[in-house]
């Protein structure tokens, strides 16, 4: 039987319980294409550095994607058992590999939510997870807990959630296994009576953790809602843990975390294109920004929306396909139909500016966690979205690399992409040099509409050359004409322009090492390398229903006036807007006569979704349609 809400809440169901929808049949569907396919295990490996446990992520993936398939379709009930089973001794036979950050927590809220859909006392068909696979199961969570609890705190308080320890996903993945299993075990007569560091017990524990989401929520509505921005791969694990807290969770809870879902979702469709996120990004690491993610949100967004491309690999999503949790329809009109309105603007803020922590793999008394300023300005998110492209960056001032938290000036990404293919895209980025797998604060902008100025900042860390990377597949071959490349794609017509500076085109490869230590290898694509390295790059883009043909767009595109006043870069764009940036670092970037405002009155600002900065209130809207959220 459902808990009694308080009124005016909705009580939530698993996904067992609801009426099937698109989204339910497709999300019945992962688990239905599968049925009666024995484990295939995936491959325990050795540690990623020295004194680090096993790398056994991939492994504990497969085991818990298998036992959550068995329990949905009541099948091999048996061998599901077991494979949990056999996972938590793996644990417990190598208790390095609870507290690697890298293995355990990863798959561990998959496995609460199993207990609390089908263990004992399970709300879908109690009983399929059997309460010795239960007992044992919570062991090494239990290890993992009473480890964490030395410095993860629920310190809401004093931090106002700005503070912790490695980065944002893993951080979410943290404070969700305290929290689920403080929920789990506080009554229970093995674990109610131990305490966690300062003789906290389970019931405080949970409580506190409980109060610590819902300021969580309301702080990013308020400030912005993720630092590791629109990361297909990490905000998928970030979010994963979230649709637990809002399935299981005390009505407050419920409520914070179903509206924080809903302003994730909208952010998401008013920039994506045919399922592929745009805009402005953080930690797109190594060559993943290359190619369109397969996994992750994508998986997510094809479950919600039927957009984008079907998933052939299912991992941390396994909490969202077994949540009965939808984005409301006015979220589902923006991701079908936002691009109908035609060419729109996206401001948004997002944090980054603060104190970098300490800490290894394994947390110790030597850690500290990372502190976010988030007084005054940092990161302003544009976006410019017309039905044939996306373009955007995340602008900033010319800061030093130590202003910032590494994981927000980690491996940003800006750029195009376009709807034609899921790969078509135009990157300006810094590359890693030498060994190094990413690049911090690797470049500045400005942008207006469909024009991006962008240089690579001297205050970067492991920064090599910039360069301007186009697929081979999805988009026509670049062409150079003088000192502009002009590029085709089946709705748009984009320039590239390198100032001051000769420049090569070439299709060399582009490559990366990873962190198991193999090389990755983006996509065959063609470069654009300039001579100079602190050389500003120019991308223009524009639908083709603005211009008569491509001569059209290229007699507009050599007409645009750029100038040098001392160290300033001045340009005219396609659209007539005047876009500065100071290639010596000093001054503002100005966009017509106007500096750009790094703290900027709204924290959102979209045709779709709205809210003042610090106020907690969201209106999301579609055409008639709206939805208020109130965090407060």
């Amino acid at each position: 039987m459902a808990p009694l809400l308080a009124a005016g809440l909705v009580a939530t169901t698993t996904a067992q319980e609801t009426a099937p929808s698109e989204f339910r049949e497709r999300a019945d569907g992962i688990f239905q294409a599968e049925a009666g396919k024995p484990l295939k295990r995936a491959a325990k490996k050795p540690p990623l550095g020295k004194d680090r446990g096993n790398y056994t992520r991939a492994y504990s993936f497969s085991i818990v994607q298998f036992a959550a398939r068995c329990f949905f379709l009541d099948e091999m009930l048996d061998e599901a058992n077991a494979a949990l089973a056999e996972n938590a001794r793996h644990y417990l036979d190598n208790p390095k590999d609870i507290v690697d950050r890298d293995s355990f927590h990863w798959h561990a809220d998959i496995v609460m939510r199993l207990i609390d859909m089908y263990g004992t006392h399970g709300s879908s068909h109690p009983g399929r997870l059997t309460s010795e696979t239960e007992e044992l199961c919570l062991k090494p969570i239990w290890i993992y807990v009473e480890k964490s609890a030395k410095y993860n705190k629920p310190d809401h308080a004093t931090t106002g959630t700005w503070h912790f320890h490695s980065t944002e996903n893993h951080h979410a993945m943290d404070f969700s296994a305290h929290w689920h299993f403080a929920k789990l075990a506080k009554d229970r007569p093995d674990y109610r009576d131990r305490t966690l560091d300062g003789g906290v017990t389970l019931k405080d524990h949970y409580r506190a953790w409980s109060d610590y989401i819902i300021v969580y929520c309301r702080e990013r509505a308020k400030k912005g809602i993720n630092i590791e921005i629109m990361c297909p791969g990490y905000n998928s694990v970030w979010l994963k843990g979230f649709y637990n807290f809002r399935d299981f969770g005390e009505p407050e809870v419920r409520r914070s975390v179903d509206m924080l879902l809903d302003l994730y979702w909208a952010s998401w469709s008013q920039e994506q294109l045919n399922g592929v996120e745009g805009g402005g990004k953080t930690r797109i690491r190594g060559v993943n920004g290359f190619s369109a993610s397969r996994h992750g949100i994508p998986t997510l967004a094809w479950l919600y929306f039927g957009i984008g491309q079907k998933p052939t690999i299912i991992q941390g999503e396994i909490n969202a396909i077994l949540s009965n949790y939808e984005p409301p329809a006015v979220v589902a009109e923006i991701a079908h139909s936002a691009r109908m309105h035609g060419p729109y603007e996206v401001r948004q803020r997002a944090q980054g500016l603060g104190e970098q922590g300490v800490g290894d793999a394994i947390l110790n008394e030597g850690s500290k966690p990372n502190r976010f300023r988030t007084e005054g300005g940092g990161i302003v998110r544009y976006s410019y979205c017309d039905p044939a492209f996306t373009i955007g960056t995340l602008m900033t001032e010319a800061r030093p690399v130590s202003d910032w938290v590494a994981i927000s000036a980690q491996s940003r990404w800006q750029g195009v992409i376009f709807p034609d293919n899921p790969h078509a895209r135009i990157v300006p980025v810094v590359r890693p040099a030498g060994k190094a797998r990413d690049v911090l604060n690797g470049h500045w902008s400005v942008q207006s509409k469909g024009c991006l100025i962008t240089q690579k900042l001297k205050g970067n860390k492991s920064g090599g050359p910039m360069i301007v990377w186009m697929p081979e597949k999805g988009m026509a071959a670049p062409v150079r004409e003088d000192d502009l490349v002009f590029v085709e794609t089946e709705g748009a017509y984009a320039l590239i322009r390198v100032a001051g500076s000769d420049f090569t085109v070439s299709d060399q490869p582009v490559t990366n090492p990873s962190k198991e230590g193999s090389t990755r290898v983006a996509p065959p694509g063609r470069l654009i390398l300039p001579k100079s390295d602190t050389a500003p790059v120019i991308v223009e883009v524009m639908a083709k229903s603005r211009v008569k043909d491509f001569a059209d767009f290229k007699k507009r595109a050599k007409a645009c006036e750029l100038k040098m006043d001392g160290s300033v870069l001045s340009y005219r764009s396609l659209y007539g807007d005047v876009l500065t940036l100071d290639t010596r670092y000093k001054k503002t970037p100005t966009i017509n006569g106007e500096p750009v405002d790094y703290a900027p009155p709204a924290v959102f600002e979209s045709p779709f979704l709205n809210s003042d900065y610090d106020s907690g209130v969201v209106t999301i809207r579609s055409g008639d349609e709206a939805k208020v959220l109130d965090f407060n």
